[in-house]
């Protein structure tokens, strides 16, 4: 059974993909100064590199984009023609990444629900997962109706569509280019002209060819909004009640269970996954595994039974760039089987994932595609070396929901104490928010020691008076 849940009622949003009680894949949306994949930008050119072909754009953001000459289309002299200061539509391919910035293309993409709108694409893309009767088809039917310089990609689910519905989403989709278009002009470089949220919005678009049990929100205007984006997906979905239980755990475990470093299998069997800046390594262990063949062919019934949740941990933490897992010592033999079971675990992944082979070290080699931030990086301290603390941000985001929690409770008063890191972020960015959320008076005391937050009194106003009161040494001050 597969079922999505989308959390949006508060300002941190977050989506599960969950397959028979197991979560496969976690999105969180946050309020964010980086740029975003996908979104579209009106940039102003900062300067022109020939030696390298490409352009750096200035979008309005801290990290400048970098933009590949040959990503510019309808233009033959492009390093002669795109000059210092002049503005240019871009979107977003790649998010910043360590130092680096945005990745831009001009060759814009707009995402429907059967198509992808190339405006400047000059031909038609099928995805690989349709027959040929089908694409041929419906390529003929689309490229009488295109204009020039149009292209367009045919997702997998156009089999469950009619070419009038295509038809209908191709003049939509050059609708809103055109709006993008005239906003473009309005606006002085560089300026934002499109972003789609990436919960729910981003996370239904890419899993909606999926057959779903269940879909489920916990706040009734967003299902409506998401009824109408999504049609084919409506009788699916429905308001959740329960606010933070997810498959019969708190939403908190399953964040948690994403990022630690050890992952224990039913069967016996660990997954050691390790991140740094240049590449991810899982080690396999076998130490619990029980079984009553040969040496050799426990070996190789390990290596199997572990690539399943392999596939599952590099989606569900979004793991990119290089990958490299360490499996059992095995036979050639062996290798190529588990090669051809690897790729065909990593076949439902939606981001692009190749499997090279194995290296002289006995290691499998694999990259997957750069696109959202890892959730490593986005729940951690990730420059830790040793450990990986929870981030401010992310600390910040749980006290959130702790407060929010709190409302189904009879207490008039509450103090929690923190460090300056995650006072001073909640201030900045959930304090207003959350001031017309809570029902009742919020104080807190600023404690460097405090690793996170802490609750420290809860109760009646008389209760909570007394404690500040008897203890005039500690700075408690009313925050809400």
């Amino acid at each position: 059974m597969k079922k999505l849940h989308f959390h949006t009622s508060l300002s941190e949003k977050i989506g599960f993909l969950f397959e028979d009680q197991q979560c496969k894949d976690i999105f969180i949306d946050r309020i964010t100064d980086e740029a975003r994949l996908g979104s579209i930008y009106l940039g102003k050119v900062r300067n022109v590199d020939r030696s390298i072909q490409a352009a750096f754009i200035d979008i309005g953001l801290n990290k400048v984009g970098f933009l590949p000459l040959k990503e510019i289309p309808l233009l033959k002299n492009k390093s002669d023609q795109l000059t210092d200061g002049a503005s240019i539509i871009v979107q977003v391919v790649k998010e910043a990444y360590q130092d680096k910035g945005p990745r831009l293309s001009a060759n814009i993409t707009l995402t429907a629900s059967h198509i992808v709108y190339l405006p400047y694409g000059s031909h038609i893309a099928v995805s690989k997962k349709l027959s040929n009767t089908i694409a041929d088809q419906y390529k003929q039917v689309m490229k009488e109706v295109l204009l020039d310089y149009e292209g367009l990609i045919l997702r997998t689910s156009i089999e469950k569509t009619t070419e009038e519905e295509l038809k209908q989403e191709l003049n939509n989709a050059r609708n809103r280019w055109q709006e993008f278009k005239d906003l473009a002009k309005a606006k002085k470089a560089p300026a934002l002209l499109f972003q789609v949220p990436l919960v729910p919005e981003q996370m239904l678009s890419q899993y909606q060819s999926m057959e779903f049990d269940d879909i489920t929100f916990d706040n009734r205007k967003t299902l409506q909004n998401m009824q109408v984006a999504f049609p084919k997906l409506s009788d699916k979905m429905r308001v959740r009640k329960e606010e933070n239980q997810i498959a019969g755990k708190d939403m908190q475990h399953w964040l948690i269970e994403a990022i630690e470093p050890v992952v224990r299998t039913p069967n016996g069997i660990t997954l050691s996954i390790e991140q740094t800046e240049a590449l991810t390594v899982i080690d396999i262990d076998s130490s619990r595994f029980s079984s009553r063949q040969n040496k050799q062919d426990t070996v190789f019934l390990i290596n199997q039974q572990a690539i399943p949740y392999c596939a599952e941990e590099i989606q569900k933490r979004n793991l990119s760039g290089i990958i490299m897992i360490d499996f059992l010592k095995m036979g050639k033999k062996e290798e190529t089987a588990l090669l051809k079971q690897m790729k065909a675990a990593l076949k439902e992944d939606p981001i692009s994932t190749e499997v090279f082979g194995f290296t002289r070290l006995g290691l499998m080699e694999i990259t997957r595609k750069r696109e959202r931030t890892g959730l490593l990086q986005l729940l951690t301290n990730y420059s830790s070396r040793l450990q990986h603390p929870l981030s401010t941000e992310t600390v910040a985001y749980q006290l959130e929901r702790e407060l929010i929690g709190w409302n189904n409770s009879n207490i008039e008063s509450l103090i929690i104490s923190c460090n300056h890191e995650v006072a001073s972020f909640f201030m900045r960015n959930l304090k207003e928010w959350i001031e017309a959320k809570i029902h009742y008076n919020l104080y807190w005391q600023l404690d460097e020691s405090c690793n996170g937050y802490h609750v420290i009194r809860s109760g009646s106003n008389p209760l909570i008076e007394g404690y500040i009161k008897e203890n005039k040494e500690k700075v408690i001050d009313r925050l809400l």
